[in-house]
């Protein structure tokens, strides 16, 4: 795939992040509540993903996908019925980070089998 398909699929999928990130909270049902940490985490696994295959670099990678992360936590702050949760900042950043450790075994492990 070409750099320019992968920079495409990150911002769409980026952009879906911000679009969930700005439903107000009385339109999201209470029961989805207990799921919402696994949520965040497989949602920011799949970007931390995402993001790795566009830098190609970890440091890269974890900084610019906490830093979203970080952005659309503020974010969710000015949205009513929403609120900047510490906690959803953590699990989405835990869920980059396993994402870029996964990856990079696998590269690794891909080149020593090359």
């Amino acid at each position: 795939m070409e750099r320019k398909y992968e920079l495409v699929i990150l911002i769409l999928y980026s952009s879906l992040i911000f679009s969930l990130s700005s439903v107000p909270g009385k339109e999201i049902p209470s029961q989805v509540s207990p799921y919402s940490l696994l949520f965040h985490f497989f949602l920011y696994l799949f970007y931390g993903a995402l993001v790795f295959l566009f830098f190609i670099n970890w440091k890269r990678s974890i900084a610019f996908g906490i830093l979203y992360a970080l952005s659309d936590e503020i974010h969710q702050y000015f949205v009513p019925g929403r609120a900047c949760d510490p906690i959803d900042f953590l699990v989405d950043s835990i869920g980059i980070i396993i994402a870029v450790i996964i990856l990079m075994k696998w590269k690794s492990l891909s080149t020593f089998l090359s």
